[in-house]
Order: C-alpha cells, then structure tokens, then sequence
C-alpha cells in the first residue's frame, strides 16, 4: 500500500507537469515559417516592449512577412478589495490588448481582436513597494496576453486553412 500512495503521487506529478508545460512553439514555428510569415509591430511602453518580444518567440521572425499584427495594450487598475477577517488589501489589475492582423499584399484586416490578462495584487504601503508590485504584475500579465495572441492567430490560420 506504500508504495502503492508513492506511485500514485508520481503518477499525479507526472500529469501536473505534463499539463503546466503547455508550449506552442512547434505550432509557432510551422505558422510563422513559409506559410504565414508574420511581422510583428512593436508594442509602446516596457509592458509593450516584454509582449512583442515574447510573441516574436512564439510567432518566429519572418524576413518576408506576408501579414503584419499589430496591437495596443493598456492597463486599469480597480478598487481595493477589503478580505473580511484579514488585514489584507488586494488590487485588481488588468490588461487589455487590441490586435489587428493585416494581410500585407492587399492591406486588408483580416482579423482583429480584444484580449484582457487580470492580475490580482496584495496591496503595500511602501509608495516604492507598490509601483514595484504593480510593475511586476504588469509584467507577467504582459507574457500572458502574448501567449494568448499568438494562440488567437494560430486558431485565425487554422480556420483559414480550413476554409
């Protein structure tokens, strides 16, 4: 029976780990390779700058894009929520992206779309404290949205192969 809970505890280690590692690139390399080279605009601002670099990792760099996407982020923080019970005070924050996919040979937009990414954030006194947790945050979420477009564009030329 013991070794019957410890291989039952590697079995669910084994499925945590196997679903945690849910990784697109494969599927990144064959869209962005000869089929549909994409540019990617760079993003404004430092959450900006992290979102485009982590979606050229997942969309792969085109010398001879056929489409270019672009897209806005913008961040909103809301109200303190009060914990009943506790002292602790969280910050919900979240960050939307616009993106817009252009076919270049036409200059049609082919697709375009809202995503948001939330953020939850324990609230600090510290003014520094604070600008550092919501920086972070922001950060994370950035990485988040990223993985999400490029998904929404793999389902976008999934459908369209499907056409």
């Amino acid at each position: 029976s013991m070794w019957l809970s410890r291989l039952s505890i590697v079995v669910m280690l084994g499925l945590l780990a196997g679903c945690s590692g849910v990784s697109i690139a494969p599927l990144g390399k064959s869209i962005a390779g000869d089929n549909h080279p994409i540019a990617i605009i760079e993003a404004s601002g430092r959450n900006g700058q992290i979102y485009s670099r982590s979606l050229r990792k997942l969309l792969g760099h085109a010398d001879e894009p056929l489409f270019t996407l672009s897209s806005t982020l913008s961040v909103s923080s809301s109200s303190t929520l009060t914990v009943r019970g506790s002292s602790s005070n969280l910050k919900n924050r979240s960050m939307t992206v616009s993106i817009s996919l252009v076919e270049n040979a036409t200059g049609k937009q082919v697709m375009s779309d809202s995503i948001t990414g939330r953020s939850t954030v324990g609230t600090v006194s510290s003014y520094y404290a604070q600008t550092q947790s919501d920086k972070h945050a922001d950060e994370r979420t950035s990485l988040l949205l990223a993985e999400r477009v490029a998904t929404r564009v793999h389902l976008y030329f999934l459908d369209a192969e499907r056409q």
